[in-house]
């Protein structure tokens, strides 16, 4: 598919203000199973390393598989939901710790976790789900559950209020 072809689907790349910075696409993502109502795109590889590119009409799915690139525009009005969700969180720091005494001292769980000393022990996080439903796609994708804030930071600033979904799940804390 052509440049041309695309931006006349779903406009030009979103031009970039150096005064204001804003993402103007999404980290990786590895896509988990795709469904298109047209078999065209049956040839979209599991496991194709995915990201995401704002539009001024919609956004630019790029499908990465063996340095094959796939690029399916999907414009604004076609997406039906998008849902994020946020692996579940377990946050369980020893006594003393960096992780713990940042914790105690009210910082937030976002910064503390980079000073967990035993990584896995003392806080993990499952990984994230991207599902994404058009009205002719159905793609579910994941990423690392590091990434989940900067991810959902880039799909409100899509500004799909009514069609972005976020699911949170539960944390354990022992």
């Amino acid at each position: 598919m052509t440049e041309q072809a695309i931006t006349k689907q779903i406009g030009k790349p979103i031009e970039i203000d150096f005064r204001k910075p804003k993402a103007i696409g999404s980290t990786g993502f590895y896509l988990k199973s795709f469904k298109a109502r047209n078999s065209d795109l049956e040839n979209l590889k599991l496991d194709s390393k995915c990201n995401f590119e704002k539009r001024t009409n919609g956004i630019l799915l790029r499908a990465n598989y063996s340095n094959k690139l796939t690029l399916i525009p999907i414009s604004r009005e076609s997406i039906n939901v998008i849902t994020v969700t946020r692996g579940k969180e377990k946050i369980n720091p020893f006594f003393l710790s960096p992780m713990w005494i940042l914790l105690k001292l009210g910082v937030s769980k976002l910064y503390a976790r980079y000073f967990a000393l035993w990584r896995f022990k003392e806080y993990s996080i499952d990984q994230m789900e991207l599902n994404l439903k058009t009205t002719e796609y159905e793609m579910k994708l994941i990423a690392n559950g590091y990434r989940f804030e900067r991810q959902l930071s880039f799909f409100e600033s899509l500004n799909y209020e009514n069609k972005l979904k976020t699911i949170i799940k539960a944390h354990n804390k022992h």
